[in-house]
């Protein structure tokens, strides 16, 4: 099984010069955790993510997750955000991002998408976007193929 098979053939992305504030609010309305920039060619150049936006928002937050770390409150977390909500995606996307090509194994992606602990991948046909792969999608591929096999049984549940 490839990629190719799985994968989220939803195209939504970011430009980069879409603003923070636009890709929150376009990462929320998808419900995703995050999506790949695209320059105007269509060509993925980066990828944004939840965690690049709580860095640009939280400077140094991954820091700061230890026992004593305190989150700032509310009203200052939404004075940094305005702060940093007009800058472009392309200020604070990750720019080597992992890509796939959509005739990879899912067995590949997954491997290097949990060694690199990344949830979501753009994947590429020629160097444009043509899906998303999450790590969701890749599980999901290998528990059909078992209940395709009859490898698996499904349990049933009562409600109680």
């Amino acid at each position: 099984m490839v990629v190719g098979d799985i994968m989220d053939r939803d195209l939504t992305s970011l430009a980069e010069e879409t603003s923070l504030l636009e890709a929150i609010s376009l990462m929320a309305l998808h419900d995703t955790s995050g999506l790949p920039v695209v320059n105007t060619a269509g060509q993925v150049v980066g990828f944004l993510s939840e965690k690049d936006i709580l860095r640009a928002v939280i400077p140094g937050y991954l820091g700061y997750m230890d026992e004593n770390f305190t989150m700032p409150d509310v009203a200052k977390i939404k004075g940094m955000v305005k702060r940093v909500g007009r800058d472009p995606a392309c200020d604070y996307m990750t720019k080597k991002c992992i890509a796939f090509d959509e005739e990879e194994t899912i067995s590949n992606a997954m491997m290097q998408m949990f060694r690199k602990n990344i949830r979501r991948a753009p994947v590429m046909r020629e160097g444009m976007l043509v899906g998303i792969v999450d790590r969701e999608e890749i599980l999901r591929g290998f528990v059909h193929d078992n209940f395709a096999e009859g490898e698996v049984e499904i349990p049933i549940m009562s409600a109680k």
